[in-house]
């Protein structure tokens, strides 16, 4: 019998133990839980944060490029109106120089590049009053042309020209009205058409 009651004290204290053990492995984890549930609480509020954050970025890149664009269809629109008042003003009988420059005016501001500039650029005030005097004709189709000064070109969609020469010019569809298009024999390119004299 007394052996009996020893080995159920026994039982009774290794069971209590492990009971103790597993109730402070369960108070453990239960700790553990709950720390790891609130970093993935203040992750996901963080989360929320950022994606709140993310999306006024975007909008306010949104509404930076709706500006942007707008700004440039506004600058595009004076654009084409000022260059509609200066093509206008070119196919007038008399355009001024003020609104569309001629090609004597950048020659003459670049400086004599050729002999024939050189003389031109001495007399300034000739070539100028010769430019505005003649009427500004409307080309269609070929025509003769009669060259009044020397011009050299400036690239190679350019053609050279020489006092007094014929050459024969066009335009084309949506060109520049200050230039025409000139052939000598095989050679061919732009022209200004201040430097001639349109025959009929």
């Amino acid at each position: 019998m007394p052996a009996f009651f020893l080995s159920s004290c026994c039982f009774s204290q290794l069971l209590s133990e492990e009971v103790d053990k597993a109730e402070h492995e369960l108070r453990v984890a239960q700790t553990e839980f709950d720390r790891q549930a609130e970093v993935t609480r203040l992750l996901l509020e963080g989360i929320s944060s950022t994606h709140l954050n993310h999306l006024r970025c975007l909008q306010d890149f949104a509404e930076a490029q709706a500006t942007y664009y707008a700004q440039c269809h506004h600058y595009m629109q004076d654009l084409q109106r000022e260059l509609n008042k200066c093509a206008n003003a070119a196919s007038g009988p008399h355009p001024p120089a003020a609104v569309c420059p001629d090609p004597v005016s950048k020659a003459f501001l670049s400086g004599p590049t050729s002999p024939g500039a050189t003389v031109l650029s001495s007399s300034s005030q000739r070539p100028s009053t010769l430019a505005m005097e003649q009427p500004q004709l409307p080309v269609t189709g070929t025509r003769k042309a009669k060259v009044l000064y020397d011009y050299d070109a400036h690239d190679s969609s350019e053609l050279s020209l020489l006092a007094d020469e014929l050459i024969t010019v066009y335009t084309v569809p949506g060109m520049d009205p200050d230039w025409l298009i000139g052939e000598r024999g095989n050679q061919k390119g732009k022209v200004p058409v201040t430097y001639l004299e349109l025959l009929s």
